[in-house]
């Protein structure tokens, strides 16, 4: 059975090293990278990343379009200040800590083996950056019930969303930046080779299978 198109686990390779199934594209760098919109048609793994973040940065806004519903609002200045703390120091944790990942790889003499480890630790970084970030937000809707006042949850949303889009969505610029930390201890994570591999489709046999 085929992964989910969402999925951000691939099956493990034959070989047993843990990695997508997938045949990179060395060589390919970001000026390689179509642009976001082109690249949600490509059937990349980039394209397919970046059209779960745009799914997933659609769920705060609902949930902001629907905290009226949600939040029964009390007298303005009932709100104590302390109550914006927890969000303060949430979107403090995603500034510093959301930057840090990934961590730098270690160098890896086969480029293929070197490519999936990379692709793989880009996924997890940019889903815990993405979780970081939307913490903040989410924090923001039982503080906001406790304090009987949407604007709690305003707060929390401009805190969070601006990280969730610096943070974790996968433009040229940010995947550049990933790809810069990967390769900080002098390895060549061939982290576009990666990401601009072209989709397996039913049948294919990777390279080595």
């Amino acid at each position: 059975m085929a992964p989910p198109p969402f999925s951000m686990y691939s099956p493990k390779t034959p070989d047993g090293d843990g990695g997508p199934d997938m045949t990179p594209r060395f060589g390919a760098s970001a000026a390689d990278d179509p642009g976001y919109v082109a690249s949600l048609r490509g059937g990349t793994e980039l394209g397919r990343m970046r059209a779960m973040m745009l799914f997933l940065l659609g769920a705060p806004v609902l949930i902001l379009a629907i905290t009226p519903l949600i939040v029964a609002d009390g007298p303005g200045d009932d709100v104590r200040p302390w109550i914006y703390l927890p969000l303060v120091a949430g979107a403090l944790v995603a500034l510093l800590a959301g930057p840090r990942a990934p961590r730098p790889m270690t160098p890896e003499p086969d480029p293929r083996r070197a490519a999936r480890t990379a692709l793989m630790v880009f996924r997890q970084a940019v889903l815990l950056r993405f979780a970081l970030a939307e913490a903040v937000i989410l924090m923001g809707l039982p503080l906001a019930m406790v304090g009987h006042s949407e604007l709690v949850f305003a707060v929390g949303f401009v805190l969070g969303y601006p990280l969730l889009i610096w943070l974790a969505l996968p433009t040229r610029g940010g995947v550049e930046r990933m790809r810069r930390r990967l390769e900080a201890r002098g390895a060549e994570s061939h982290l576009w080779a990666a990401l601009l591999a072209p989709p397996m489709r039913i049948g294919d046999v990777p390279p080595g299978g």
